[in-house]
This record gives C-alpha cells, sequence and structure tokens, in this order.
C-alpha cells in the first residue's frame, strides 16, 4: 500500500467515526427531545442518533471556580455523554450524562474538568421569526452535596465566534438540597429577531463548575418552536383589511 494511499484511508477512517459520534445537522423547526427513547444514546460520546444535538465537556471555559455561567462566551471542542448511567448521587464522572430514571433524562455537572459543559441545538430557522426555546431544568440529585448551580441559555448565529447570552434565560440555582431531587425549574423564552430567518443558529444550555460540590442538573422537554414569517405577514395584512370595515 502506498503512502498516499494510507494516509487517505486514515483520514477517511477518522471522519467517518467522527461523523458516527456527532449529529450536528441543522434541524427545520419545531426541534423537540425528551429523552423518552433511551435507545438514542448507546455509548460514551456518541450523538449520532440524536438529530440536532451534541453535549460538550467545556473543558478551560473558565479557570474559576464559581463562574457566573453568563459570562462564558467561549466553545468546547470535546464532545461528551456518559451513557446509559442510572444513579446521580453515586456517578461522578461530570460533564454530559445520560441517566435511565423513572422519567430519563439528560443532565450537566460542572467539575474541575468539566469547567462548563452544555448542551448545543442546531437548528435552521430560514423562513421563521418568534423563536421560542423552552426546556425544563431537573435537579436529580438527592446527594448530600448543595450546589449553587447556575445555568444559562445562548445563541449565536453561524459555527463560528463566540456565544451571546439570554439574560432572561437565566436561573440562579435550578438545584435544592441536600438530599433532595425534587425542583423543576421551566424556562420559556422568546429569543432575540438576531436568529429570525438564519440558515444555521446553535443554541445553548451550560451550567459552570460551581462550589461544595456539583450537582446534577437535568436538561428535558427541550422545544424550539417559531411561526412562519410569511404567514405572519399574511395575518397581519388580513388583519389590516378587516379593520377598514369596522
Amino acid at each position: 500500500m502506498t503512502a498516499l494511499r494510507f494516509t487517505v484511508l486514515i483520514a477517511a477512517s477518522y471522519l467517518a467515526a467522527t461523523a458516527a459520534h456527532a449529529d450536528g445537522t441543522y434541524q427545520t423547526l419545531p426541534l423537540v427531545q425528551n429523552w423518552s427513547n433511551t435507545a438514542l444514546i448507546v455509548s460514551n460520546d456518541n450523538w449520532g442518533s440524536c438529530p440536532g444535538i451534541m453535549g460538550y465537556r467545556g473543558d478551560n471555559l473558565t479557570t474559576a471556580t464559581g463562574s457566573d455561567p453568563q459570562t462564558i462566551l467561549g466553545t468546547s471542542s470535546v464532545v461528551d455523554v456518559n451513557a446509559n448511567q442510572t444513579n446521580p448521587n453515586t456517578f461522578n464522572t461530570s460533564g454530559v450524562t445520560e441517566f435511565h430514571l423513572t422519567d430519563p433524562v439528560v443532565a450537566l455537572q460542572g467539575s474541575g474538568t468539566a469547567d462548563a459543559p452544555y448542551v448545543q441545538l442546531h437548528v435552521t430557522t430560514a423562513g421563521m421569526q418568534n423563536i421560542v426555546v423552552a426546556y425544563d431544568l431537573r435537579d436529580i440529585d438527592g446527594s448530600n452535596r448543595n450546589a449553587v448551580q447556575s445555568v444559562a441559555l445562548q445563541y449565536r448565529v453561524g459555527t463560528s465566534g463566540n456565544f451571546v447570552n439570554v439574560p432572561s434565560a437565566y436561573v440562579a440555582d435550578a438545584t435544592t438540597g441536600p438530599s433532595l431531587a425534587t425542583l423543576v425549574t421551566p424556562v420559556n423564552v422568546l429569543m432575540p429577531s438576531a436568529i429570525n430567518d438564519k440558515a444555521q443558529v446553535q443554541i445553548r444550555i451550560l451550567t459552570s463548575n460551581a462550589a461544595n460540590g456539583d450537582e446534577w442538573v437535568g436538561v428535558d422537554n427541550l422545544s424550539v418552536t417559531g411561526s412562519a414569517i410569511a404567514v405572519a405577514a399574511e395575518a397581519a395584512a388580513w388583519s389590516a383589511v378587516k379593520s377598514q370595515y369596522r
């Protein structure tokens, strides 16, 4: 085998393996996910069966403990998910984890390694406006940990540059404790018009390495919806016509 052919084969194998572990394809709206299908994530770091959704560990996005995730705007290259776990109280590999609970969920936990773990959504909003992002933050950690586990929502248009924080979606502490795991915090936010009618939009939910022992926060019942620009324009025009005959 020639050196060139060997190099090509190695490169092709690498690309195939990378594609098999992630699905960052941009999805038309609505994008919804509640993790009830536990067959979507079957092996570590493999998002290949979750169209438009990926998880990242967030290594080195901050150097401080207790950083406000709203201020963490950089990106991570470490694709991450710990698959098929069952006990948030005892599982201590931080980052992004899928838990097979009575109500399955994907959850985030920060640490000294997973400085700012996040779940990232990839959508196209072409022809759409009034984009609404909704999800439930679930405290699933019933251990003796009692962190102030804050969670932020951010977006960017395209695939490069820093993310932009959405202040209205900020949750100062999505957990209670110690030894409590019942809190559910719903988030429902109308996104800035900057993401309307765009071919590629990335939206992420992230936490950070908290003080006093990080807790697991589930990100459940994800929903990204919008309304068609043409429909909205037609409705406005029809409303204007009707108003002339009142």
